[in-house]
């Protein structure tokens, strides 16, 4: 039997023919297998350098689509090389520039240069670049495609267990899991607190947040080890039927969380790190139930947060001890996380 990498076909296209197939439609990329297309700086830049020394970059893998029967026309998916492309395509379109600071050679004629004023050698430099592509048949099934980018990546660690979840699986779980990072007051706390750093949102841990919330709704507070969000994400991949539901009912806690940071930055200040911004979410969503009014929640945890940072040593019974034990190790483990909650509850409930 013959395998995929017997059947593969491979070609060396210049940059020049890859950026024209692109623009024309023939490339196209697929955010299915990826969704973080934009590169931190420092990689766009060492890719472009990359290309103008000369050096070789990994090769690209395209995936065949079915020719239209009509016009005969063929499109090819960017299976793996995503993120290369969409760098070279920036650069081209003069998004950025190569900035000195991430250079090897910060004296080079292109330093700190956008494409506009590249002298015109290093353009045709980067134009007649050759690069490696492998292109999969079209009558390999996308079941097996997701195993190749899968194996791909695994090889070279380059993905986490976030990034390959986004390959393999597309269904309406990871749809929720993006609604619920791009919510606009996600994104506000992003900007204002610093939730994610702009590395951490590429190699999407805001996804992997976004999912523990869902998972919450879902199955309560939960080990979220990789198999376990695995499972999850198989389980309401294709029939989600609370979705709706628990969209709704992160958004009206995320609506709280905001009335509450709004009253005293302290709180933002603390709980805006991911460990501790779990804890206050699944806290809140607890104290639905309670006769607590916002200011007063603000007021108690605005209270914690002071005794929590100038107490090095609390007693080993008090309920900051057991907060600090909870967030000391294994943050994302079942235990520690309902060790958390249970004490920021107590300690907001308490008279």
């Amino acid at each position: 039997m013959t395998t995929i990498n017997e059947r593969i076909q491979t070609g060396r296209p210049t940059l020049t023919e890859m950026h024209d197939a692109i623009t024309n439609g023939k490339y196209f990329v697929d955010d299915t297998f990826q969704r973080r297309l934009v590169w931190v700086e420092k990689q766009r830049v060492r890719l472009i350098e990359t290309i103008l020394i000369g050096y070789p970059m990994p090769e690209f893998y395209l995936w065949q689509q079915k020719v239209d029967a009509t016009t005969g026309k063929q499109r090819h998916s960017v299976v793996d090389g995503q993120q290369r492309m969409n760098a070279i395509i920036q650069f081209v379109g003069n998004e950025w520039s190569l900035k000195s600071t991430y250079l090897d050679n910060k004296k080079a004629g292109y330093a700190n240069k956008a494409w506009s004023e590249l002298e015109d050698i290093d353009k045709s430099r980067l134009w007649n670049y050759v690069i490696n592509v492998r292109t999969i048949p079209s009558d390999i099934d996308r079941n097996e495609i997701t195993a190749l980018f899968k194996r791909l990546n695994e090889t070279d660690k380059s993905l986490n267990p976030q990034e390959i979840r986004n390959a393999e699986f597309n269904g309406l779980f990871l749809k929720a899991s993006e609604e619920v990072a791009d919510d606009p007051l996600m994104k506000k706390w992003e900007k204002e607190w610093n939730v994610f750093t702009d590395n951490e949102k590429r190699r999407m841990a805001d996804i992997t947040f976004a999912s523990s919330l869902l998972i919450y709704h879902r199955m309560g507070i939960s080990n979220d080890t990789p198999k376990n969000i695995n499972q999850i994400y198989d389980l309401f991949n294709d029939l989600y039927e609370m979705k709706d539901t628990d969209l709704k009912s992160i958004q009206d806690n995320f609506k709280v969380m905001e009335s509450i940071f709004l009253e005293n930055e302290i709180i933002g200040d603390f709980f805006t790190s991911p460990v501790h911004l779990y804890t206050l979410y699944v806290t809140l969503d607890q104290l639905r139930n309670e006769d607590i009014s916002t200011p007063q929640v603000a007021k108690k945890l605005v209270n914690f947060v002071s005794v929590y940072k100038t107490t090095n040593n609390p007693k080993p019974d008090t309920l900051i001890s057991k907060y600090r034990e909870g967030a000391a190790s294994r943050t994302r483990s079942k235990l520690s996380r309902e060790q958390r909650v249970e004490s920021l509850f107590d300690w907001v409930v308490r008279d």
